[in-house]
């Protein structure tokens, strides 16, 4: 299918787009990522501080960035204003996952941005072809931070090739140029790459998690809820979030509903466990990160990853001749 995302990605360098990873993913990344050849996004929580959104927005817009913004759809449920905001100012591509909102994938259209829908499992894939979006994120259990956990990144992006002709976007666990031949040589039309980039200099994350993102082995991370439970944080239960495993992941995983009981007694904990996201304790406090995190080895800037992952079309080449 040749539509406004196969044409947006023919125009660029490399056909992907850094994962929108709020507390990661930030005007400085996203800019990086566009000057460097790919799609930059930025990543937008739940209840954002709308003037810090409309300057990142703005600062894009002003670059000449080829860029978006991706956005939980529970979230704008509840308040359009955050992508109405972002919509003022020309993205060239809007990500909504996390729930289903008509109204903003309407607003998305209307603005003439190109509509990409996440999803994480049979059922959302259907949802979103029957929404008739341009795009299609098919993100996989490998992937770090808040999703399904249900398939891996190459089943589910195996079934959306079968299932329909939109163009499929994989995500989950892509993270050297490897990785993305892999996928692109599946039918994928581009990847949407998170944990990497979240390594980046240009990341908004602290220096204490990206050193300890590229710290990480085989093994590492953890799909777990405890973090927003102890966080008291809005995610519905069926997404949790994959992150590198720590003090307190290792105490609480599995013992959910003893966590649970404990917070209803100690009001301390959701105070500690915020501030502890603030200070870089990150013995308690998460760090979001995919199985990929294992492959990452260095902090470099967003240049660097692109060029290294730019390789990907040499392993495609070596393959043609096996």
């Amino acid at each position: 299918m040749d539509n406004a995302l196969t044409r947006l990605l023919e125009g660029r360098t490399v056909p992907i787009f850094n994962a929108s990873m709020a507390g990661a993913a930030g005007a400085r990344l996203a800019s990086a990522v566009s000057a460097a050849g790919a799609i930059g996004m930025l990543g937008v929580p739940s209840a954002p501080e709308l003037g810090t959104l409309d300057q990142a927005a703005a600062e894009l817009e002003e670059q000449g960035a080829v860029w978006g913004a991706g956005f939980l759809s529970f979230a704008l449920e509840r308040d359009l204003t955050p992508l109405t905001r972002v919509l003022s100012h020309h993205p060239h591509v809007i990500s909504l996952g996390f729930g289903e909102s008509r109204a903003a994938l309407d607003a998305v259209r209307d603005a003439g941005a190109v509509a990409l829908a996440q999803v994480g499992n049979v059922d959302e894939l259907h949802s979103a072809m029957m929404a008739g979006v341009d795009g299609i994120i098919v993100r996989g259990s490998e992937g770090g931070g808040h999703g399904r956990n249900e398939l891996s990144t190459l089943t589910l992006l195996q079934i959306a090739l079968d299932e329909t002709d939109i163009p499929i976007i994989a995500a989950g666990g892509i993270t050297t140029s490897r990785g993305l031949a892999a996928v692109m040589a599946a039918g994928a039309r581009g990847a949407w790459i998170g944990t990497r980039f979240a390594s980046a200099i240009e990341s908004d994350f602290q220096e204490a998690a990206k050193k300890r993102l590229v710290s990480a082995e085989p093994g590492d991370t953890v799909y777990t809820r405890t973090f927003d439970i102890a966080q008291r944080a809005g995610w519905p239960p069926y997404y949790g979030g994959r992150a590198l495993v720590n003090d307190f992941a290792e105490n609480w995983h599995g013992r959910e509903d003893e966590l649970q009981k404990a917070l209803e007694s100690n009001e301390t904990m959701t105070t500690d466990m915020l501030a502890a996201r603030k200070d870089g304790r990150f013995d308690t406090a998460p760090i979001y990160a995919g199985e990929g995190s294992a492959l990452i080895h260095t902090i470099e800037s967003a240049t660097d990853i692109i060029a290294d992952l730019t390789r990907y079309r040499e392993h495609l080449t070596a393959a043609k001749q096996l």
